[in-house]
């Protein structure tokens, strides 16, 4: 089975990356993040169905005789009963950096996660995961993200279907979508040179979150959660806190799933806030896919910190599904801040075109090749292409 290969680059790989939901596919299937994950906004641990919708999902087949023999036990991510969900990502990637043309290209892992969770029911599921990124010592321990934590662990509980559900324990608060790449400019503070992230992988916090999502076309949320690894998140000068202090942080998101044209169009149209004290982040996003064939999304996420800065980050990206091992893509992004420094400010501008494509050779094996235009308020314009390798169970 392909297991054991999978189970061999975990114990490798120390990696600085997260694993999202991908909400193209949300909008090629109509399905809803929940649909496919245990947790409510998607991400982390897939579950059956989640599973059973990528176990073929491949240019060639798992019942192709030349690579059976690695699924001959392919039967799904549940054990004992179904009480127990397993699941597994590791990603490596091969790059170089578009912030210095010194840098040499590198191969490096990116992540190496797993996730469970154990059923009491249907009312009750704890879901927690590893993060081996955030356990890094010594001279690698700098090139974690601030924020970033080593786990999760949460019970969601859901008296019957038609109730809301509550989410509580140590999580990442639900803020936009999820995307499953953290150099997107939606989670990011771009500058020339520079890019950090305002929502850092792995992002955890102790808290509380409600979910209602008894219509299929509906789901709102609001939590109130800690601030300590909030906290450790930097600006854009790669020094000074985003927040002050320690005060709660508050979420709320809402988000309509509307089916067109005899659920033939999957359309997705949302809005989310975030507020702790002078910090508020909001994204409002849009989506509209024809089933099985093409997605197009758009993104805009405003950061506000004070006056000491501001930035408005544009995406826009469509993707078109010529197999369902094969979705190349296109994407614009677009990142405008406003800094202010005692008496003195600028404005720093940044925006990259990626031309790339999910490649899934064998189920369970994805390629991502891509190459990104990159241009900056500085002169002229950076090229590179990338690589990266993700395997998920």
């Amino acid at each position: 089975m392909y297991a054991p290969i999978a189970t061999t680059l975990f114990i490798l790989c120390i990696g600085v990356h997260s694993l999202y939901a991908i909400p193209q596919y949300t909008l090629l299937t109509g399905n809803r993040c929940i649909n496919c994950h245990v947790a409510t906004q998607g991400g982390g641990l897939r579950n059956e169905l989640g599973w059973y919708s990528r176990s073929d999902a491949a240019l060639i087949p798992p019942t192709e005789p030349a690579i059976a023999w690695l699924y001959s036990s392919h039967e799904g991510n549940d054990y004992l009963d179904g009480k127990l969900l397993i699941g597994m990502d590791v990603r490596v990637q091969h790059t170089r950096s578009v912030f210095s043309t010194a840098t040499s290209r590198s191969t490096f892992p990116m992540q190496a996660a797993i996730n469970a969770a154990w059923k009491f029911g249907d009312e009750v599921v704890i879901n927690g995961g590893i993060n081996l990124a955030a356990l890094q010592f010594g001279d690698r321990a700098a090139k974690r993200f601030p924020g970033q934590q080593p786990a999760h662990l949460s019970a969601i509980i859901q008296p019957t279907h038609d109730w809301p559900s509550i989410r509580v324990g140590y999580f990442r608060p639900t803020v936009g979508m999820h995307y499953d790449d953290h150099t997107a400019f939606a989670t990011n503070l771009v500058t020339s040179i520079s890019r950090r992230p305002f929502i850092p992988p792995n992002w955890a916090e102790g808290g509380a979150e409600i979910t209602y999502e008894t219509p299929l076309w509906l789901t709102l949320q609001a939590g109130v959660f800690g601030s300590g690894s909030l906290r450790q998140v930097t600006g854009p000068d790669g020094s000074t806190s985003l927040i002050d202090g320690s005060g709660p942080t508050a979420t709320a998101r809402a988000v309509l799933w509307p089916k067109l044209f005899e659920d033939k169009v999957n359309t997705w149209l949302g809005a989310s806030h975030l507020a702790n004290g002078g910090l508020g982040i909001t994204s409002v996003f849009a989506g509209v896919g024809l089933m099985d064939v093409a997605s197009l999304m758009i993104d805009n996420s405003m950061v506000q910190r004070d006056s000491s800065f501001s930035t408005s980050n544009l995406m826009v990206e469509l993707m078109v599904s010529v197999h369902e091992g094969l979705m190349p893509y296109v994407r614009y992004e677009q990142g405008a801040m406003q800094i202010e420094s005692g008496q003195a400010s600028r404005r720093e501008f940044a925006e990259s075109v990626v031309l790339g494509a999910q490649v899934f050779p064998i189920p369970f094996v994805e390629l991502r090749p891509e190459y990104r235009i990159w241009n900056t308020s500085l002169p002229g314009h950076v090229g590179r292409w990338n690589l990266q390798l993700h395997l998920y169970y």
